[in-house]
C-alpha cells in the first residue's frame, strides 16, 4: 500500500478525486511508493501558479504528474468542458487534460532544478505524466494523447498500478544519459522539498510582540488630561514612570503644531532629547523644536554675541556650568535672538531647578498672549540630581502656581514589572490597568563577584536568543558607566555585540548608564549591578532602571543584597495584603 500525503483527502475533495485517491493508495506492488496530493505550486518557483493533482515518486524509477478531471468530459470546436455529476452547468477548460498534465510535469522540473541545482540526482530525475478520467471512457485519440497516457473509468475497475508506472513518457525518459532513477535518498530528499514534515513552535518573541502592541495605547485617563491641556494657558503633568507623560508631551506637540502653532518640546536627558527629535521629525511637523535643554540653549548661545562667555566643559565646576551659565546665558540669547514659540512644552521637570527652566520658559514665550507652558515630571523617585527639584510648591511658585494633572495608570509596563518595581523600590501610587498584560515573571539572578556577574549575564542572553528575542530590543543598563561596569572588557555576550548608547547598531545590544536612559524605554531592559541601599538616590536609580522595562525585565544584583531584597519583597507583600 502506498504511503499517502495527506493520509485522507480533505472533505471538499470531489468524489471522482477521491476514488482515484483510494485506488492509488490500494495499487498493488506500491510499498514503496510516495503519493502526494494536491500539491501547489507558486508562481517564485515556475513563473505561474499552479496545482498537481497527484505526484507519484516511484524509487528507482521516477516521478508521474498526475491530472484528475471527474465527471462529464466533452470537447465542441477545439474547446474542452467538463460537468459534474447533478450539476446543468458545463465549465470551459483553459487547455486539455493532457496538456496541464504536462504543465504540471514541467513546473515540478524547474521546481527541482531551482531548489537543487541543475546537475544535482534530484533535478536528474526522470518525470513523467498521466492523465485520470475516473468517470467517462476514454477520449478518442489524437496526436495529444495516446491511449496509455489515459486512465479512464473501465482502468479505474481494476489495479492500475502498472499504468502508472508504465506512463510512456517516464519510460521514454529512462535511457537517456543525462537523466538517473532515483534512489531512496533522492526520493526522501524531494520529499522534503516538496510536502516537509515541521513544527514550527511559537516563539516567546511573538508572544512579547503581542504584549508591545496591548501595552502601546492611550488610556481613558490620558486622553482627559490631552483635553485638559487644551483648555489651560499653563499647566502641571505629574506621574510616576510609565504613566505616559513623555507619550502626551509628544502628542500635545503634535497638536499644536497642526493647529498652526510653534512648540518647543524640551528634556534635560540628552539620549531622550534625541529620541524625541527623531520622534517628532518622523512625523513631519512643521515647527517643532525638539531636544534635550542644554544642547538647545547651547545652539542658541552660539549663534548669540554670548557665544565668548560660555565656558568650556572643564574650566569650571560641570555643575555650576549646566546649572546656571546655560540657563543664564540662554534666556539672554533667546531674548537677543528673539526666538518665540506658541507653546513650550518641558519633559523631566523634576530634573530642573525650577527658577531657571521657569526663565528660559518665559524667554521663548515672551510677548505671545495665548502662549502655554506644559509641565510633566515624576516627583515619586525619578529625581536622580541634586539640583532637581523636589517640592511642587516650589515649581508652582516658579510657574505662577499652574493646575495640576495627576497621572496614575501605567500604560508602559507588564503588570508583573509594574508591580515588582512598587514591591522592590516602595509604592508610587501607580495603578495598573485590567486592561495591561500580565507578562512574563520578573527575574532576579544573584553574582558573588564580577566573573559570576559576566557568567549570569551570558546565561540570560543565551536565553533571550533562544526565545527569538532581537539584540536591538535589548537594553544593558547599570550604575556605572560601561568601563566599571559588569560588562566591561566585553566586547560581545553569547554572540551578541555589546555597543554604548550613543553608537548601538540594530546588531547590537545597548549598554547605557540609567542617568542616561532615564525617560527612554526597551522592550527587554537587563540591570546589571543592580543594588539597593538605604539612600535615595540608590534607591531612585533601581526605579527608574526597573520602570524602563517594557516586557521583560531581567536583574543581576550582587550577593550581598539578597537579604534586602528578600526583606523589601516580604514587606511589600505585607503592605498590599494590609491595604486590599
Amino acid at each position: 500500500m502506498a504511503t499517502m500525503i495527506p493520509p485522507a483527502p480533505s472533505s471538499d475533495t470531489p468524489g471522482s478525486e477521491r476514488r482515484v485517491f483510494e485506488g492509488l493508495k490500494n495499487c498493488a506492488d506500491s510499498g514503496d511508493w510516495t503519493i502526494l496530493h494536491s500539491l501547489g505550486f507558486s508562481s517564485t518557483w515556475t513563473g505561474g501558479y499552479g496545482e498537481i493533482d497527484f505526484v507519484v515518486i516511484i524509487p528507482r524509477l521516477g516521478i508521474v504528474c498526475v491530472e484528475v478531471k471527474g465527471g462529464q468530459v466533452t470537447h465542441k470546436d477545439g474547446i474542452w468542458y467538463t460537468r459534474r455529476f447533478n450539476s446543468n452547468t458545463s465549465e470551459a477548460l483553459k487547455r486539455s487534460p493532457f496538456r496541464q498534465a504536462q504543465e504540471g510535469m514541467w513546473k515540478l522540473r524547474k521546481a527541482l532544478i531551482q531548489k537543487f541545482g541543475q546537475g544535482s540526482s534530484e533535478s536528474r530525475c526522470p518525470i513523467g505524466w498521466m492523465a485520470i478520467l475516473p468517470d467517462v471512457d476514454c477520449p478518442p485519440i489524437t496526436p495529444e494523447f495516446s491511449r496509455a497516457e489515459v486512465i479512464d473509468q473501465s482502468d479505474m475497475a481494476r489495479d492500475f498500478s502498472k499504468r502508472i508506472s508504465g506512463s510512456p513518457s517516464l519510460l521514454q525518459l529512462s535511457g537517456r544519459n543525462d537523466l538517473n532513477a532515483p534512489d531512496a535518498a533522492t526520493c526522501k530528499r524531494i520529499l522534503a522539498f516538496l510536502r516537509p514534515n515541521f513544527d514550527r513552535v511559537e516563539m516567546a518573541s511573538s508572544e512579547m510582540w503581542d504584549t508591545e502592541r496591548r501595552i502601546k495605547s492611550l488610556t481613558e485617563e490620558q486622553y482627559a488630561v490631552l483635553d485638559a491641556i487644551a483648555e489651560n494657558s499653563s499647566c502641571l503633568v505629574k506621574g510616576p514612570a510609565g504613566t505616559g507623560k513623555t507619550n502626551i508631551a509628544i502628542e500635545s506637540a503634535r497638536r499644536l503644531s497642526l493647529s498652526g502653532k510653534r512648540v518647543v518640546l524640551a528634556c534635560y536627558n540628552r539620549h531622550l532629547g534625541s529620541w524625541l527629535r527623531r520622534c517628532l521629525d518622523e512625523q513631519g511637523l512643521q515647527g517643532v523644536v525638539a531636544g534635550n535643554i542644554h544642547s538647545l540653549l547651547r545652539d542658541r548661545i552660539a549663534r548669540s554675541s554670548l557665544a565668548g562667555d560660555l565656558p568650556q566643559s572643564g574650566q569650571i565646576d560641570s555643575e555650576e556650568l549646566y546649572d546656571r551659565h546655560y540657563f543664564d546665558l540662554g534666556a539672554l540669547a533667546i531674548d537677543e535672538l528673539g526666538e518665540r514659540f506658541d507653546a513650550v512644552l518641558i519633559d523631566e521637570t523634576q530634573d530642573f531647578e525650577a527658577a531657571r527652566i521657569a526663565d528660559i520658559a518665559r524667554a521663548w514665550t515672551g510677548g505671545i498672549s495665548d502662549a502655554k507652558t506644559i509641565l510633566f515630571g515624576d516627583f515619586t523617585r525619578q529625581a536622580l540630581y541634586g539640583r532637581s527639584t523636589t517640592s511642587n510648591e516650589e515649581l508652582r511658585s516658579a510657574f505662577s502656581g499652574p493646575p495640576i494633572f495627576n497621572l496614575s495608570i501605567n500604560c508602559r509596563n507588564t503588570k508583573r514589572i509594574a508591580r515588582h518595581t512598587d514591591l522592590i523600590c516602595g509604592f508610587t501610587g501607580m495603578k495598573i490597568s485590567d486592561k495591561q498584560p500580565e507578562g512574563d515573571p520578573v527575574e532576579i539572578f544573584y553574582a558573588a563577584n564580577q566573573a559570576d556577574g559576566i557568567a549570569k549575564l551570558s546565561q540570560i542572553v543565551t536565553a533571550l536568543k533562544a526565545a527569538g528575542i532581537r539584540a536591538a530590543d535589548v537594553a544593558l543598563l547599570g550604575p556605572r558607566r560601561r568601563e566599571n561596569s559588569v560588562a566591561s572588557r566585553m566586547n560581545s555576550v553569547a554572540g551578541w555585540k555589546i555597543r554604548d548608547i550613543s553608537s548601538a547598531d540594530p546588531e547590537a545590544v545597548s549598554y547605557s548608564t540609567i542617568h542616561a536612559f532615564k525617560g527612554l524605554e526597551s522592550p527587554v531592559v537587563i540591570v546589571v549591578d543592580a543594588g539597593t541601599g538605604n539612600t535615595d538616590e540608590t534607591d531612585a536609580l533601581l526605579y527608574v532602571a526597573m520602570s524602563r522595562a517594557r516586557v521583560r525585565l531581567l536583574l543581576i544584583c550582587p550577593e550581598e543584597t539578597r537579604a534586602i531584597f528578600n526583606k523589601r519583597m516580604v514587606d511589600g507583600l505585607l503592605a498590599m495584603v494590609g491595604t486590599a
